[in-house]
């Protein structure tokens, strides 16, 4: 890859004397902002200094150094400074160059821009936005430039584990010769995405670079047993059930039945569809801080027995990903869609898979009248009651339907807890 020229290393190491340590982030030593208006860069930080270039809104830029209002940025084609309020800080996300013989990057979003490298194949690069024209902004090393969009793909992680007695070294490239990012202790859990040449990218929290791959350990099995009811209580215990909700989160009736919950002091088990969960965070935290249990009901609520295995590992993983950046915890509990398991899709699966003993079909008749009548009929201790937390008549139900169970005895509890 392109390097810096030794006088502009210099000069920079001088600033960062000058006005403060360079920035860093968990992708290396960079940290890439976004200019939220067209701007001025200044050769020095004041307004008063020779103008040396504009940026554009939506631009991208390397931050150096700040201090005092201002940011010294380095694009891939100038360096100065900017008013630090016209930046804003960027999340990235992991990528992988799947064009075959790999793809170049550029200092601007034109084919004849000047090239800044190479970026190989299987390489995994950070995406920080895009730009017109089908290009996208990234970051591999501590190299930054554009590349074509379709020229990248959004892995699919899976779960595995650090198996390194005295922890695996982090590394920012696939290299013995990579900048050391950190240690990752023995039997860390990491989301691992891909190979190359004996180094695996993987995420831990944070985290985010290469270890080798001879380091890495897959998780076994732990419970991936298939359950449609719970243990009944000890002899002279309070009868139990286990209200579950599906298909949520809904900004609209969640809330509601959260609310519900709440008032009755009771505790619940959300099984969450991966792409509600990325649309409604902030209620996913609700639900987790409010003590309920969170559980994994795929990513796009696929039948899971008509997949390929492939298939079936993006579908959990990508559920069990998108709870995880949500709460920084992963489901404790599984249920396939339409109720649709088998061996396969079992072999995927690393937690128990719920079932249900009570199906009320809230989401077939819409009448909150009918969920209690089958409460009513099949209730017993240990029974997992299937409702939808994506039904306004759900919530309109819930309150007559824990009445009612109130009255008879019951405690309300999560599915782990009552297959305890």
């Amino acid at each position: 890859m392109k390097k810096l020229l030794p006088y502009t290393i210099f000069l920079t190491f001088i600033l960062a004397l000058l006005i403060g340590p360079l920035t860093t982030n968990a992708e290396g030593s960079v940290i890439i902002q976004k200019v939220t208006k067209d701007t001025i860069i200044y050769e020095e930080p004041s307004s008063n200094s020779a103008e040396i270039g504009e940026l554009t809104k939506g631009s991208f830029v390397t931050v150096l150094a700040a201090s005092k209002g201002w940011t010294h940025i380095q694009t891939p084609e100038q360096m100065g400074y900017v008013a630090s309020d016209v930046l804003v800080k960027l999340k990235s996300e992991g990528y992988v160059v799947m064009q075959k013989g790999g793809t170049t990057l550029f200092t601007a979003p034109r084919q004849n821009a000047q090239k800044v490298g190479q970026l190989y194949e299987g390489r995994v690069v950070f995406v920080y936005g895009t730009a017109p024209g089908g290009w996208s902004f990234v970051q591999y090393g501590e190299d930054t430039g554009y590349v074509a969009t379709n020229a990248l793909k959004k892995p699919v992680p899976t779960k595995k584990r650090i198996n390194a007695v005295n922890g695996a070294e982090l590394r920012l490239t696939a290299s013995p010769s990579g900048e050391v990012l950190g240690i990752l202790a023995n039997k860390t859990t990491v989301q691992y995405y891909i190979t190359l040449a004996g180094w695996s990218y993987v995420e831990a929290g944070d985290q985010k670079g290469y270890v080798k791959a001879s380091e890495l350990a897959n998780i076994q099995l732990t419970n991936n047993k298939v359950y449609n009811k719970g243990i009944p209580a000890a002899k002279g215990a309070k009868k139990r059930v286990a209200l579950t909700f599906d298909d949520g989160p809904d900004a609209k009736v969640t809330p509601q039945i959260l609310a519900t919950l709440e008032k009755y002091d009771a505790k619940a088990t959300f099984f969450m569809v991966g792409k509600n969960v990325s649309k409604n965070a902030t209620i996913v935290k609700q639900v987790y801080e409010a003590g309920h249990e969170i559980g994994s009901h795929t990513l796009s609520h696929k039948k899971l027995t008509t997949l390929s295995i492939a298939g079936v590992k993006q579908e959990v993983n990508g559920s069990s990903n998108a709870i995880y950046t949500a709460i920084g915890q992963y489901p404790t509990v599984f249920r396939p869609p339409y109720g649709a398991t088998n061996e396969q899709v079992r072999s995927v699966i690393t937690i128990p898979s719920i079932l249900w003993s009570i199906d009320t079909l809230d989401w077939k008749h819409h009448n909150p009248d009918k969920i209690l009548a089958s409460v009513k009929a099949s209730v017993k201790d240990g029974s997992i009651i299937l409702m939808h937390d994506i039904h306004q008549t759900t919530a309109n139900g819930l309150e007559n339907v824990m009445q009612y169970l109130q009255k008879q005895g019951y405690d309300f509890v999560t599915v782990s807890e009552i297959l305890q």
